[in-house]
């Protein structure tokens, strides 16, 4: 009796731990499920790997990295000739390009002539973090053995690189530099930035209407073209040491005006079991300890690929969901994602909540507008609606741009008129919000 009871709960403490290991499985990103299997396979004598394949992955890697380092191309994936069939396993980025990669794209075309490509390369390396180059032109000129007006003529060139703004000494030459670019004919905002920069950040628009000789509407007028500016042209380029490559999990493609949905699933694939050890198993010449740890590993084997087969139908059905759900934005691109929660998805796919949360947690899509993690498309809404954060700042906005801007509203008063529209919100999270916005506080925001 005591035998067989603690039979029933080896058979037990077994179940969980694979029930656990099935769970792992499933949160597991396309990275970390190939780990998952690399590990098995190096600890497992029954396991073969293809290493046809992991050839395969590393040429490709080592090609697409030499094209970036040496061509300054910008790919995602990078296929050779021959390989297109291929280009699907190749690495991507998750991050955006580096601003390194994107001005030597521009720069490189110039340099058949007079230009020198390792000179623009010395001056993009030399920004700082904003975009700037705040460096003394006397000593880069030394550094590169040109005269400074040689110097000069390379900088002009860099700072007519997009995005606008780059290469700038100071951030009133960045903002100059975007007004004549997008403005030529303005002038008001120009001189507002060399002449009247802290009575702008003031808001004192009266004050320099009176400073400039113009109207209070033209100051107004030249203070939209400022904010709409980027003082830090270098913001939203990924860093050099930040590039990080994944494999997407999943791929949407269309076919006959319908999106096909397809899970990544190189990595089981490579798995296989050594016939030869299953061939021992067949003779009689084997001791029984011998045959158990065979019979183990090959157990181990086929649940670790019934585990990422699991993983791969499961991800399949959620990602199917997602797509149908955000079919907008699958077809025509970013601004279209609709409010989604995991509670909307999981009786589609007749699922718990907590096993939809698992299959897109480190999970990322690839479609015709990028890669995406699929946890982009679920939004946090607000309070117990279906309003999303995107939903409160666009009201905040109006609210903002509708007030008296002499007698600018306060948060507590944008959050009560925001309850009225029926947003449950707070007046701290108004400020935040506000803050994330780039809209001034109450009392810098009114004006004369």
């Amino acid at each position: 009796m005591e035998l067989e009871m603690q039979h029933g709960l080896q058979q037990k403490q077994n179940l969980s731990k694979k029930m656990l290991q099935s769970v792992h499985v499933l949160e597991m990103s396309m990275e970390e499920t190939e780990d998952f299997l690399k590990e098995i396979i190096e600890n497992n004598p029954m396991v073969d790997l293809d290493e046809d394949y992991l050839s395969r992955q590393k040429e490709l890697k080592e090609q697409w990295q030499w094209e970036r380092e040496h061509n300054y191309q910008i790919a995602g994936t990078y296929a050779g000739e021959d390989q297109q069939d291929e280009k699907d396993e190749a690495p991507y980025l998750i991050t955006e390009d580096t601003l390194e990669d994107y001005l030597m794209m521009q720069l490189v075309p110039l340099c058949k002539g007079k230009y020198k490509k390792d000179v623009f390369y010395y001056l993009v390396k030399s920004l700082n973090r904003k975009g700037y180059l705040d460096v003394d032109l006397s000593d880069l000129a030394g550094e590169l053995k040109l005269t400074t007006d040689e110097l000069k003529e390379y900088i002009e060139i860099l700072q007519a690189c997009e995005p606008a703004g780059i290469a700038a000494r100071n951030i009133e030459e960045c903002l100059i530099i975007q007004i004549i670019r997008m403005c030529p004919e303005e002038t008001i905002a120009i001189r507002i930035i060399k002449e009247c920069i802290e009575l702008f950040a003031k808001r004192r628009f009266s004050s320099i209407a009176n400073m400039l000789g113009c109207t209070v509407e033209e100051v107004q007028s030249a203070a939209d073209i400022i904010y709409s500016l980027n003082p830090k042209p270098a913001n939203g380029f990924a860093e050099m040491e930040n590039l990080q490559y994944v494999h997407p999990d999943v791929f949407v493609v269309w076919h006959d005006d319908k999106p096909e949905i397809m899970v990544n699933e190189s990595a089981s694939a490579r798995m296989t079991i050594n016939p030869y050890y299953l061939k021992i198993l067949e003779t009689e010449k084997i001791s029984k300890e011998t045959i158990s740890y065979i019979k183990n590993k090959v157990e181990q084997v086929k649940w670790a690929v019934k585990c990422v087969d699991q993983r791969n139908s499961t991800l399949q059905q959620v990602a199917s969901a997602i797509v149908e759900w955000q079919e907008l934005f699958f077809r025509f691109g970013s601004g279209r994602v609709v409010p989604m929660r995991l509670a909307d998805i999981a009786p589609k796919v007749d699922m718990h909540v907590s096993t939809v949360s698992r299959a897109i947690k480190n999970k990322y899509v690839q479609c015709d507008y990028g890669l995406f993690p699929l946890s982009y498309f679920f939004s946090k809404t607000i309070g117990e609606g279906e309003d999303t954060p995107d939903d409160v700042k666009e009201n905040l906005r109006k609210i903002i741009e509708q007030e008296n801007k002499k007698k600018p509203l306060s948060d507590q008063k944008i959050a009560n008129m925001l309850v009225e529209k029926g947003f449950q919100i707070s007046r701290r999270t108004v400020a935040k919000y506000r803050s994330e916005l780039g809209i001034l506080g109450t009392s810098e925001r009114k004006e004369d």
